[in-house]
């Protein structure tokens, strides 16, 4: 399989995981394959209330309300 194929089927399976699991996905799901390495950049994953509770240090939080959001059929999303 062509590198640069297989680097978007991964992109898109990382990203329909996370959507399925999380109830909202991230932005942009990046994929690099070399030789050594595979390099995945994931962005705007974060909510902004999540991003908030981050920034203000209350970081336990955010995996309660990524449950919530998952329990209340992806309301807040």
């Amino acid at each position: 399989m062509e590198g640069a194929v297989l680097e978007k089927e991964i992109s898109v399976f990382i990203g329909e995981l996370l959507r399925d699991n999380f109830g909202c996905g991230p932005s942009n799901v990046f994929c690099t394959i070399s030789r050594l390495l595979v390099s995945i950049y994931i962005t705007n994953f974060l909510s902004p209330m999540e991003n908030t509770l981050l920034t203000n240090h209350q970081s336990v939080l955010c995996p309660k309300n990524k449950r919530f959001k998952r329990k209340n059929n992806r309301l807040l999303c």
